[in-house]
């Protein structure tokens, strides 16, 4: 089992383990789970979570043909997509009501990369050591998710912060550290490509992160305009409208929304004029 997994990726399978089990003897836990189960089925985010991964495979079937990509890197792909592609793909709505979402974006893919790097090429302790260590650093991720966002817990939630960023710090200095001592190993070009490859991912994933959110924009646009039509041509017609005049323009697709969404829309009559005026305001 070691030849094919570390000592850390052991104790995280242990835990999960120990964890699932006592959850699962907990009255109510199975239903909770299975409440949990169902709402994550639900036909949208099951298209949504598909795509993703369609286009992960693209980006790999991509990286493969330019010769990039190896079956080696397998393993650093599947942690990239769980602890990278699936937090950004859950944080779209910041494209769409945060001005700074590509520094948003790279930041929350830096911590993946930064768990990616730990789980996969940080130095291994012993198992008993990884037994004691994965619990804390979990609790410490745990409790800075519950912290964020909320007045009264905010010294917490930067002290949590400050060891989430000095821990962060320690991976970083430890994997240049590494590099220095290890160059000729480094240059290796299969440890150069398992380095670079999140990031790569990271990179060519922002794409399919932008129509996502435009996506989920069009929908909100769509919906909150077109509650007074009942005629479903009427609603074809203002869907049609929308996207020739907008396209793939998330500012101006937003502007939109947050000028217009309170006009009464009745008939196409409306649906035009409440499209020329915003062009006449612009």
């Amino acid at each position: 089992m070691r030849e094919i997994f570390s000592n850390r990726e052991i104790s995280i399978i242990i835990w999960l383990t120990i964890f699932l089990l006592l959850a699962f003897t907990k009255k109510g836990v199975l239903k909770s789970f299975g409440h949990l189960i169902k709402t994550f089925f639900q036909q949208k985010i099951i298209d949504i979570v598909l795509l993703m991964i369609i286009y992960v495979e693209l980006i790999v079937l991509g990286l493969t043909l330019i010769g990039f990509w190896e079956l080696p890197l397998l393993k650093d792909t599947i942690l990239w997509t769980v602890f990278v592609g699936f937090l950004l793909l859950m944080k779209t709505n910041k494209i769409n009501s945060d001005k700074g979402y590509l520094n948003s974006i790279l930041k929350d893919s830096l911590k993946g990369i930064i768990i990616i790097e730990f789980i996969a090429n940080f130095y291994n302790f012993s198992l008993v050591s990884e037994l004691i260590l994965i619990p804390i650093m979990t609790f410490i991720g745990i409790s800075q998710v519950f912290t964020q966002d909320k007045p009264e817990r905010k010294p917490v939630e930067k002290l949590f912060n400050g060891i989430t960023s000095l821990f962060g710090v320690v991976v970083l200095t430890y994997t240049i550290y590494r590099i220095s001592q290890e160059f000729g190993e480094f240059t290796n070009l299969l440890t150069l490509k398992s380095f670079l490859n999140p990031i790569i991912l990271t990179l060519l994933f922002i794409p399919f992160l932008y129509f996502v959110a435009l996506w989920s924009l069009y929908e909100n646009v769509i919906l909150t305009l077109s509650r007074r039509l009942k005629k479903k041509k009427h609603k074809r017609y203002l869907k049609n409208k929308i996207f020739r005049q907008f396209l793939f323009n998330r500012k101006k697709l937003e502007g939109f929304h947050k000028e217009m969404r309170f006009e009464p829309i009745m008939n196409k009559k409306d649906i035009n004029w409440i499209l020329k005026t915003y062009n006449e305001k612009e």
